[in-house]
């Protein structure tokens, strides 16, 4: 006989499965749509841009090179920017990680009105102005500015110093503009970890900080590994900030781009600085998941 129970079984698991398949595309559509019209189109136009001569050179816009490839490669200038680039956005990742964790831990471990109060806090600076903050620190970086002048009173120095326009400048206020970035990762993830796995560390004899080094931290790690990617990762395509805060002699990658773009009208050349920042990017947070993987073998 036909084994009708199991057909009809198999059938209503086939329009469950494809259900929930509906569902996961309907919820995740949207967003697709989003990333694929506002940043793979895009990119890909840069790609092809980028694979074409400059025309204020004479060049055939009909012909495909790796021409403005090598002149990246090629530009002492450029080469200067990258690696200031690369050299800024990771001493500004690890301040910001330094900072943000016991901030993060201090979330954990406080009452709710401090921890509400501080949450607020970090959700306000997401919410204002990236220009305002960074017109903020040029005020307060100025030789006369307060943290100058309250340098001086305190006698950590005889004389105002020059802080603005400089890398430390960059630096502060992207640390400053990272901190919700690695604070709200961190702070989930520790939120997972189960307080009974501590609390268990210390009744065998561990002390608070080697149960938090040796328990709490390596069990943080996603939350880190997180945090850490989306700050590097802004800090690398800092543009603003930069531009405000730092010199011409102090440049970031950006600002070279965008010369190209706006100030030469050498797109290509500007479109192969973008996608070898994006392909650089990519390679050092593909190294960083691997040996992170390896390391702490967690899945990231």
């Amino acid at each position: 006989m036909p084994d009708w129970a199991g057909r009809v079984g198999g059938a209503e698991a086939t329009g469950a499965a494809r259900s929930r398949w509906l569902i996961g595309l309907a919820l995740v559509g949207p967003a697709l749509v989003f990333l694929v019209v506002f940043f793979v189109v895009p990119l890909g136009y840069m790609v092809e841009e980028s694979l074409h001569p400059w025309k204020g050179e004479g060049g055939n816009e009909a012909a495909f090179s790796l021409e403005q490839y090598g002149k990246v490669t090629q530009s002492a200038r450029t080469l200067r920017s990258f690696e200031r680039t690369l050299r800024i956005a990771s001493v500004s990742t690890a301040i910001t990680f330094l900072i943000s964790y016991p901030i993060a831990l201090m979330l954990l471990w406080a009452g709710r009105k401090l921890r509400t109060t501080v949450l607020v806090i970090v959700f306000l600076s997401l919410a204002s102005s990236l220009i305002v903050r960074n017109y903020g620190w040029l005020v307060t970086l100025a030789e006369a500015g307060p943290l100058n002048k309250a340098l001086v009173a305190l006698g950590l120095i005889d004389a105002p110093v020059r802080l603005t326009f400089s890398e430390v400048a960059i630096i502060v206020a992207l640390v400053h503009y990272a901190m919700p970035f690695m604070i709200l990762p961190i702070y989930a993830s520790l939120l997972r970890i189960p307080s009974s796995l501590g609390e268990a560390a210390q009744s065998l004899g561990a002390t608070p900080l080697r149960a938090l080094l040796n328990v709490v931290l390596p069990l943080s790690v996603p939350g880190i590994f997180g945090g850490t990617m989306l700050t590097f990762a802004l800090c690398m395509s800092a543009f603003v900030t930069p531009l405000l805060l730092g010199s011409p002699a102090n440049s970031m990658i950006s600002q070279v781009a965008a010369e190209q773009f706006l100030v030469q009208l050498n797109f290509p050349l500007g479109s192969a600085i973008i996608i070898a920042l994006t392909l650089i990017t990519f390679a050092i947070v593909a190294a960083y998941t691997l040996t992170v993987r390896k390391m702490f073998r967690v899945h990231v």
